[in-house]
């Protein structure tokens, strides 16, 4: 019964993800689609989410027996339906195509962590509860919040503070300091930092529409990456980075500028390299895997062995060996829906991604204020870069850099920023606050 079901599931599955993606690539274009199509579309997407949550919850129960993803599929269900809801009333949302592929990537963590690991399962359910409350609650203070962009340098402040406080106070993983332990909990302030730093820059340029907003820009930029290096979390620092770089070119449209700062980082990248054993430790394992399979290339290799095993249609949900790959819940994830879905879905998957990419940066540039076109755009800049580094290492496109994939990987401080970014830009066109001015008192 089992093996009949997943094996069909197989089919049923992969149905989905293609009509959804299908759809995803026609909303690219939503502006010209007339709004009844656009709203008909969308609505189809949404139950293509569903039956994909459902189909997938229900082979997971009869594979491993447990009453606990029946619990957990009614609970998602009910966030999906509440999370549309909410978004509706706070705001106009800002793209139906960027909510429904949010919500798709969502329902890809709940189901492969149930898949790999119950109790993560659990927590990454309460930690996207949390996340969407917290968004909420933080868009609501940014509405108060008047002429934010004078408040750049106390971004800056905190956020290279918490940076600081990070290489002094925080736990080595995997050859860089990423994260502050406190009993069970462990926060990942750089998270929340790609937060700051966006609202930094964003402050800088539009306070200051020459050369100073460029060189203060510049300098903050500069001191966040430096102790992110001195960290050696070199991965975000090479997402501050491209962050800075495309953002000064967005604004700036200075193709002098861009050459420069693309010269200055591939220096950096040489630096890192000579400097730094792990980067080197990684570039082998990424150059030839099977060489140090025993050692320095076993996780890619693992990975390698997952996708090339999934084949185009998969092993089937619970049929593979996703867990022999380390850190799998985190780093890995998209080598597990390769293998037990297939590279058709992973594929898809890839393009889900690159169309939220494309809308996000829609979004932003058909925002009103200057000031959140940046930072929206800031969030998508990082959205494209954080899964080109993470599907890139996976596949090794490119060398391993230990960045999660935004919405999908386990994680509480990713998933909190990550939803917050999403919130600012679904809410970027109520946002800005000019103070008012006194009226004056008529004269009779």
């Amino acid at each position: 019964m089992v093996n009949v079901l997943t094996t069909f599931s197989r089919i049923t599955i992969l149905s989905y993800i293609i009509i959804f993606t299908v759809i995803d690539l026609v909303q690219i274009f939503e502006y010209k689609l007339n709004e009844t199509v656009a709203s008909i579309l969308a609505t189809i997407q949404a139950v293509m989410i569903v039956l994909f949550l459902c189909n997938s919850s229900i082979v997971l129960y009869y594979a491993k027996e447990d009453p606990k993803i029946l619990a957990l599929m009614l609970f998602q269900l009910m966030f999906l339906a509440a999370f549309g809801i909410i978004i509706n009333n706070i705001t106009l949302p800002a793209s139906k195509g960027v909510i429904n592929n949010i919500l798709l990537m969502l329902c890809f963590s709940f189901v492969f962590l149930e898949r790999l690991n119950m109790a993560r399962a659990i927590r990454q359910f309460i930690f996207v509860v949390v996340a969407t409350f917290a968004s909420i609650l933080g868009v609501y203070i940014l509405r108060k919040i008047t002429k934010i962009n004078q408040y750049m340098m106390l971004f800056a402040l905190l956020g290279i503070i918490s940076l600081l406080l990070v290489s002094v106070l925080g736990k080595v993983e995997y050859g860089a300091k990423l994260s502050i332990t406190m009993g069970s909990i462990s926060i990942q302030p750089s998270e929340f930092v790609k937060l700051s730093y966006l609202f930094f820059i964003a402050g800088c340029i539009v306070t200051w529409k020459d050369f100073r907003g460029f060189l203060i820009a510049g300098l903050g930029a500069a001191l966040h990456v430096i102790v992110l290096v001195f960290s050696k979390d070199l991965g975000t620092a090479s997402i501050f980075l491209a962050t800075y770089v495309f953002l000064i070119f967005i604004a700036y449209k200075n193709y002098i500028v861009l050459t420069l700062e693309l010269l200055l980082a591939t220096l950096g990248g040489l630096f890192a390299y000579n400097y730094f054993p792990h980067i080197r430790t990684r570039f082998i394992a990424w150059s030839d895997p099977l060489s140090v399979i025993d050692d320095k290339g076993y996780q890619i290799s693992q990975s390698l062995f997952a996708i090339g095993t999934g084949g185009w249609f998969g092993s089937g949900l619970t049929k593979g060996m996703p867990n022999k790959i380390p850190v799998v819940i985190k780093d890995f994830i998209f080598a597990a829906i390769a293998e037990e879905m297939g590279t058709i879905v992973a594929i898809c998957v890839i393009v889900i991604y690159m169309c939220t990419a494309i809308m996000l940066f829609n979004v932003a540039f058909n925002c009103t204020y200057s000031f959140y076109m940046l930072v929206v755009s800031g969030f998508a800049i990082i959205f494209t870069v954080q899964t080109i580094l993470n599907i890139g290492g996976v596949i090794k496109f490119i060398p391993s850099t230990g960045v999660t994939l935004p919405f999908i990987s386990y994680g509480g401080s990713s998933l909190v920023s990550t939803m917050f970014g999403f919130m600012i830009a679904a809410c970027s066109n109520d946002l800005w606050r000019v103070p008012e001015r006194p009226r004056r008192r008529a004269r009779y």
